[in-house]
């Protein structure tokens, strides 16, 4: 083995001890470094995602229209829906009212049904 070759792997050991310790340094005095690597990744990939739409909307202006004029109108159906929700006449629980209307209802039938008898020619009469 050549002195070379010695030195180069004690360099090589005390190299990964000196980064090892540098990263058991950093976790200890910043307990929050993984939130600012993966705030970096998301503001990267948001970075990347504009650059692609940019080129897109360059590319194909009739489908980003059409895509706005989409999101316009899903945008505009929530609201319709949301204000419906809000007066109560949308999802709501149906039940029924046993009330004085629900015999007013038999005996209006029960009227048009005599009606009916009474304005049927009988035999007698011819």
């Amino acid at each position: 083995m050549s002195k070379l070759t010695v030195i180069t792997d004690r360099a090589l050991e005390r190299a990964l001890e000196i980064a090892g310790n540098a990263g058991d340094s950093l976790r200890h005095a910043a307990p929050h470094a993984s939130d600012w690597l993966k705030t970096g990744a998301a503001l990267s990939a948001v970075k990347t995602g504009g650059k692609v739409a940019g080129k897109l909307v360059r590319r194909n202006p009739a489908v980003t229209i059409a895509a706005a004029v989409a999101g316009l109108g899903l945008i505009g159906y929530a609201v319709y829906r949301k204000r419906k929700q809000q007066d109560g006449s949308i999802d709501g629980s149906a039940r029924r009212i046993e009330t004085e209307q629900r015999s007013n209802a038999n005996a209006r039938r029960a009227a048009r049904q005599s009606r009916r008898v009474a304005a049927t020619p009988t035999d007698s009469a011819e």
